[in-house]
């Protein structure tokens, strides 16, 4: 899929947002990043966001608000990954180690052996928050999220997009929503005591590049979205 596609899905999904009264801010001022994320309700950034443990920078990340007017109402943020040769379940070990630190040694005990296909460059999307009065319709979040997957390809060249979200998220299906392909339940198991805003119960969400650009060119081809 050419550059000049992915300018076009993309169009369509601000287009879309547009028409609901809706705008997209991409946001690359991270230590500002806390209090932006406040006005959606979003208190916290989890360890691999975290601007005071990360030197992100514009090459490897960046943040989506969803605003309404001059509020923000919706955030997203999305960062690059380049596994290199490393096996992405060995990765999420080594990282839960450094951020979730355990006085065992490991954070966590297991991690779900179909994640062994995930590989190459990773756009991992995270921080996914709706201020509470602006939930309900599915709609502007599903365009919200798409629109990030759109911008990891376009931006670092992706092989992968994926996230982690809560089982009751799942059972409401919301990983099709938002544009996921593919999921794995149980992705990760912690070991007690299991880290503030984590869960074993945790639906691992992804799509290979191949899935979203046969999306996206569904997409284009359609006179609606969504």
């Amino acid at each position: 899929m050419n550059e000049l596609d992915l300018i076009k899905v993309a169009g369509k999904y601000l287009s879309f947002l547009e028409a609901e009264g809706l705008q997209v801010e991409m946001f690359y001022d991270f230590e500002a990043v806390p209090q932006a994320a406040l006005e959606t309700g979003r208190d916290y950034q989890l360890p691999t966001f975290a601007i005071e443990r990360v030197d992100h920078t514009e090459a490897g990340a960046f943040w989506l608000f969803l605003k309404e007017g001059e509020g923000r109402i919706g955030v997203v943020a999305v960062m690059l990954q380049d596994l290199g040769r490393e096996r992405f379940t060995e990765y999420l070990r080594r990282v839960a180690r450094h951020q979730y630190p355990h006085q065992g040694g490991e954070a966590i005990s297991k991690v779900a052996s179909s994640l062994g296909k995930v590989n190459g460059r990773l756009g991992y999307i995270g921080e996914l928050a709706l201020r509470s009065d602006r939930r309900g319709k599915t709609e502007r979040l599903a365009a919200f999220m798409r629109l990030a997957q759109v911008l990891a390809v376009q931006k670092w060249d992706v092989d992968w997009v994926y996230g982690f979200i809560p089982d009751r998220h799942r059972r409401a299906r919301l990983d099709l929503a938002h544009g996921f392909t593919q999921a794995v339940p149980f992705a990760q198991t912690w070991v007690e005591p299991v880290p503030a805003k984590r869960s074993s119960t945790e639906w691992w969400v992804g799509t290979p590049r191949v899935e979203m650009e046969e999306f996206f060119q569904a997409e284009l081809g359609s006179a609606e979205i969504l």
